[in-house]
């Protein structure tokens, strides 16, 4: 039987899965913005993050700091967190870069 340390990672990772799909969920869906595929997810991390706090802001994928939908949902939920913009912004300026060079 797992015991309670084990459960946790288990949500921990679950949690960040779950924030993955609601980025590629968001990426797919017809306005490009919304979906019901993404209220579902939504409901699930709300359902989760009670249980085991915020996903480390570090582990969320971009566009969902920078159009505050982590910020949103935790704040929903009650909780605090402070994702770092300016390393986020840091973060696409450099991807932005890249995806110049590759370019031919």
């Amino acid at each position: 039987m797992a015991d309670a340390a084990q459960l946790e990672e288990v949500i921990r990772e679950e949690l960040a899965n779950l924030w993955f799909d609601l980025n590629a969920a968001r990426q797919s869906a017809l306005n490009g913005e919304w979906s019901m595929q993404c209220g579902y997810l939504e409901r699930r991390i709300k359902k989760l993050t009670p249980i085991v706090g915020a996903t480390p802001w570090e582990e969320i994928q971009l566009p969902l700091l920078e159009h505050g939908i982590y910020q949103r949902i935790h704040a929903e939920l009650g909780i605090e967190v402070s994702p770092d913009m300016e390393k986020v912004a840091k973060v696409r300026k450099s991807i932005g870069r890249r995806g110049l060079r590759e370019k031919p």
